[in-house]
């Protein structure tokens, strides 16, 4: 029987059973089984799609069910082991990247009888289970009824829907495009389901939002709108919907006007309508943010995130909120988690940077810039803001200048406020207010990001700035 140990754990290959120093970790075997099949080559990638041929070789799942064992297993090991094992590879798949002893022993004496599991870990089963059921089956279990007019319909359509909404959690160009796919299949499958309408509205407003080029922002404004006024006259009590409606009068897209009360209004009423929607939850602590009511915020990502654990953008804000809040550990942790779900997240750098830097730590701090520099060309100019800044603070002015020398060549591609903070650290006090106040007539965030961010203490006590702290 072969035994793999790693860090403080084994794998035993033949039982798929992850233990730790000999004790069961109680996760599903294909999880175990993905790990099985990286450790088994560490340093080598292992493609996706061998992947998925290996753990479901019974037929055909999407690249969602991987996405949640590689996510299931990262949070396993990171709580119980300080190195990051599992790497992502973009485009191509994972490797495992820590050392591992391949021992061959006889048949395993009987495990000891494990501890019940806590009620924490019976919901998180519950959750991860439920999403697996809507992944590859696709039909929630209802005890003692039959299957009423359109059920084939519904199963369809809740599988077309639930597969589409990882696919827009991930929040990027080619996941958004799909989940269009999947929400308009939805609708095909069954044009009564008021779900492939408000799909659709998240999908197009987010288009809006990350400004994807699909289609003009405002057009894609103007679809996300009709499309969730569609959901609520199949459903009045589409929660979805209203938290569409909710985050295009939050006025944080581009071209719309912001109604903060209705927007407020109509986020409150998604989360009545669904309180286990992750979106409405995120989108109302954004909201929250605008107001600069950090707190609030922050318990408001927290619940978005605990309801969908895999959604990249939830936990990218959560990382915000947190920096903002002053938990910068935290802020560190969320940041890396967020890149474990989608390392083409680039922003993610930069919050983990500006953490570190808040730390203290300044090495970390000017890797995770130059990470965002490496892996995001066009963001060269937005890093060497944020590095010209640290490296002043650090005394090393030469570095600093030479950083914002390449920072104002391309200034339309810096944001206005590490421009401002990097002035400000050079000594330019005039050239760095002239950057906030021109950040401030153009952003809902500006006031709040002002008064909590550490980076903006000295501008805060300048003579020249009558910004004050959002109420």
């Amino acid at each position: 029987m072969s035994l793999y140990e790693f860090g403080p754990f084994q794998l035993d290959a033949e039982r798929l059973l992850l233990l730790e120093r000999g004790a069961p970790i109680p996760i599903g075997p294909k999880v175990v089984e993905t790990l099985l099949a990286l450790i088994e080559h560490p340093g080598e990638v292992f493609p996706k799609s061998e992947l998925l041929a290996r753990i479901w070789p019974e037929g055909y799942v999407d690249e969602a069910n991987l996405a949640q064992n590689i996510y299931v297993l990262r949070k396993t090991l990171r709580g119980r082991w300080e190195a990051d094992a599992i790497e992502t590879i973009p485009r191509r798949g994972y490797r495992f990247t820590a050392p591992v002893l391949r021992r061959e022993q006889g048949r395993p004496e009987p495990l000891p009888a494990a501890r019940p599991p806590s009620r924490l870990f019976r919901q998180a089963a519950v959750l991860a289970a439920a999403l697996a059921l809507a992944l590859i089956g696709g039909s929630a279990l209802t005890i003692g009824a039959a299957p009423g007019p359109g059920a084939v319909h519904g199963v369809e359509a809740t599988r077309l829907y639930a597969i589409g909404r990882y696919y827009w959690n991930l929040r990027t160009r080619e996941g958004l495009a799909k989940s269009i796919g999947y929400f308009t299949r939805v609708v095909e499958a069954d044009p009564r389901d008021a779900r492939g309408y408000a799909g659709l509205a998240s999908a197009y407003v987010i288009s809006a939002d990350y400004e994807y080029g699909m289609r003009p922002v405002g057009a894609s404004v103007a679809l996300a709108s009709r499309y969730a006024h569609e959901a609520l006259a199949l459903d009045p009590h589409s929660g979805e919907a209203y938290a569409v409606l909710g985050l295009i009068s939050s006025g944080a897209l581009k071209g719309t006007k912001a109604q903060s009360e209705r927007s407020l209004s109509d986020l409150r009423r998604a989360i009545a309508l669904d309180p286990a929607s992750g979106s409405a939850h995120e989108w109302y602590g954004m909201a929250l943010l605008q107001q600069g009511r950090v707190d609030e915020a922050y318990a408001e990502l927290s619940t978005a995130a605990e309801l969908e654990p895999l959604s990249v953008a939830t936990t990218a804000w959560l990382g915000t909120a947190a920096y903002l809040k002053g938990r910068y550990s935290d802020a560190v942790a969320y940041a890396r988690e967020t890149l474990d779900l989608s390392p083409e997240r680039d922003e993610a750098y930069e919050t983990l940077g500006l953490a570190y830097e808040a730390l203290g730590d300044d090495r970390r701090a000017a890797e995770s810039f130059e990470h965002l520099a490496r892996a995001c060309p066009a963001c060269r100019s937005q890093a060497a803001a944020l590095l010209a800044a640290l490296y002043a603070r650090t005394n090393r002015m030469d570095r600093a200048r030479s950083e914002l020398a390449i920072a104002r060549a391309h200034s339309k591609d810096v944001a206005p406020q590490d421009l401002a903070v990097a002035y400000e650290a050079v000594g330019q006090r005039e050239a760095a207010l002239t950057w906030l106040r021109r950040w401030t007539s153009d952003s809902h965030y500006a006031a709040t990001e002002i008064a909590n961010d550490p980076r903006f203490a000295a501008l805060r006590r300048s003579a020249g700035w009558k910004g004050q702290k959002p109420a």
